[in-house]
């Protein structure tokens, strides 16, 4: 029920009722014992309804947000939920992000489709930080009601002394705003640095155990990897000892483990993706994945 409906609700209470039970009048306990009764039993009765109408307007507004009640909230939220992660050795303790979010965004609870297994997506906000020109990117989701993280896409800038382990020429344009201006040819390279994301010794077991408790699973289970609509690959489970950094390719510049958790949604998978993209790597996890 929304908070215009409770309030026609509320204004559908006949206003003479209201008068009546509101108002004073000495006359009043001068009638009849019955009708007294009966004036007070009104009284009671108008003032609880009342009450308890705009006691679900407050309720049902925190209900509908939980522990995550704003665009303000979801950044602290999202922040605190990351220093888990830390805690827990998902991801590298040199993780941060320089000033506040660049962005927040609303999303609306919706019920995917075949694409995404048919999903129940929570209400949730996304938390973004960009890139540019520093070292970690992010972009993540928080769900209102629990405030875990449901999602997270984690971008890493090679350092410095990072040599590139793959390089390829491509036509860029020379302004990105202006296409007549033209096209000049780039060299792009790739780098190899997960290890700034997450511990390098990790295992998958490892990985999952942890995601898995995280998010409050009894379990979980490694399962084949069937992409037939953008890879078009069929790749078996992996071994839960393998190193996460050592994933199998499906591309020479991306990395694929597809998991279903005990005590999640029935038959919606979870994904865990390495990627190399020019000048950053990245690793994507969580529900908001449509193949695998």
């Amino acid at each position: 029920m929304t908070r215009e409906q409770l309030w026609r609700i509320i204004g559908d209470i006949d206003d003479r009722f209201i008068a009546e039970a509101a108002q004073y009048d000495p006359g009043q306990y001068s009638r009849s014992p019955e009708r007294n009764a009966i004036m007070k039993t009104r009284r009671i009765i108008t003032l609880a309804l009342a009450a308890v109408l705009i006691l679900a307007l407050g309720v049902g507004a925190y209900a509908a947000y939980g522990k995550v009640a704003g665009p303000k909230e979801a950044e602290r939220v999202a922040l605190q939920e990351l220093e888990v992660w830390k805690e827990l050795g998902l991801i590298s303790q040199d993780i941060s992000f320089e000033g506040p979010a660049a962005q927040i965004v609303e999303c609306e609870s919706f019920q995917g489709n075949d694409y995404w297994y048919g999903r129940l997506f929570p209400h949730s906000y996304e938390v973004r930080w960009f890139g540019a020109d520093k070292k970690y990117s992010c972009n993540l989701s928080v769900d209102t009601q629990s405030g875990k993280i449901m999602y997270a896409t984690i971008g890493a800038r090679p350092d410095k002394t990072d040599e590139p382990i793959d390089s390829v020429e491509s036509k860029q344009p020379v302004d990105p705003y202006d296409l007549n201006k033209g096209f000049e040819t780039l060299t792009l390279f790739f780098y190899d640095n997960f290890d700034d994301i997450i511990p390098a010794d990790l295992t998958v077991d490892d990985f999952c155990t942890r995601l898995a408790g995280y998010w409050g699973f009894s379990g979980y289970r490694i399962a084949d990897t069937v992409d037939e609509l953008w890879y078009d690959v069929h790749w078996e489970a992996v071994d839960g000892s393998t190193r996460l950094l050592d994933l199998p390719k499906f591309t020479s510049t991306k990395y694929y483990l597809t998991v279903f958790f005990d005590g999640d949604q029935s038959g919606a998978p979870m994904y865990i993706e390495l990627n190399n993209f020019p000048g950053q790597s990245s690793i994507v996890l969580g529900d908001h994945h449509p193949v695998g």
